[in-house]
């Protein structure tokens, strides 16, 4: 099961520049195992003051206070994990996750990808609070606002899934419901990354 910790070992002060090799540690025990093998599915909660002492570049991406998970990201991922992409559960129970999306997986978003993560290595994707999320290029929604629910783009099939802006008028399908991601907290902006508070969904500990 998800454990809360306060306590992680990282490789890197900033949270955005992590991409391990072996779990915790870009270098692996004496013996070739994992250094720190309890720290997979770990959560780490940050306010907002430590998570901007942990962005690489506050200036270019600001990370947010929030929740935030330990995974691994799947080695054979056909798409490519980037900033403020979704990524979806492939083994929850060993906290894996892949870039690649469809319709059977929208229910299955596991999180936010807050760095470009190396197929195979282990990182850190945000969770819970305000997250930077990226826009797919074409919104359905005629004019973006504040407050405007966020999906999955419900066009992505294999590839990385960027998020929409639905129509705000429509009702809710079963297939919306499994691919909410969150609410704006700026007018979302085609092929932008921009403000999300995302869903309670991804928070299960």
């Amino acid at each position: 099961m998800p454990r809360h910790t306060e306590i992680a070992h990282l490789s890197s002060p900033y949270l955005d520049l992590i991409d391990d090799v072996y779990i915790g540690s870009g270098s692996s025990t004496g013996t070739g195992g994992q250094p720190y093998p309890g720290q997979l599915g770990a959560f780490m909660e940050l306010t907002e003051a430590q998570a901007l002492a942990m962005s690489s570049v506050p200036a270019t991406l600001t990370l947010h206070g929030g929740i935030y998970q330990y995974v691994q990201f799947k080695l054979l991922s056909t798409s490519a994990f980037a900033v403020g992409a979704c990524c979806f559960w492939s083994t929850r129970a060993s906290y894996i996750v892949s870039a690649d999306t469809g319709p059977t997986l929208f229910g299955f978003l596991a999180g936010i990808c807050i760095r470009i993560n190396t197929k195979g290595n282990y990182g850190w994707i945000q969770v819970g609070g305000t997250a930077n999320v990226k826009f797919k290029s074409s919104l359905t929604a005629a004019t973006p606002a504040i407050g405007d629910l966020v999906i999955v783009d419900q066009s992505a099939t294999t590839a990385g899934a960027l998020a929409d802006d639905p129509t705000q008028a429509t009702g809710l399908t079963s297939t919306t419901m499994k691919s909410i991601i969150g609410v704006s907290e700026a007018a979302p902006v085609a092929s932008a990354i921009q403000l999300v508070q995302l869903w309670p969904r991804f928070w299960n500990e």
